[in-house]
């Protein structure tokens, strides 16, 4: 039970908030290119990397914790 809650209040947040950094740091980097080519949609497409990182932030740290929770001794 305890390896549960750690997973779910501990692995879970940190996994979110560390891949949404560095989703952020790599997009940071080649956003002002692309919104040279936005035009009029440059806060649009600021926004939706945005919330297309943190998506998949939330994704690959499910998919972590999912393989991180323990499986039941008896089946």
């Amino acid at each position: 039970m305890a390896a549960k809650i750690v997973i779910a209040l501990v692995a879970f947040p940190v996994l979110v908030h560390a891949i949404f950094t560095v989703t952020r740091l790599v997009l940071g980097l080649m956003l002002p290119e692309l919104l040279t080519h936005a035009g009029s949609w440059s806060e649009i497409v600021s926004k939706g990397a945005v919330v297309a990182a943190f998506l998949l932030a939330v994704r690959a740290s499910f998919g972590v914790c999912r393989r991180l929770w323990p499986a039941p001794a008896v089946k």
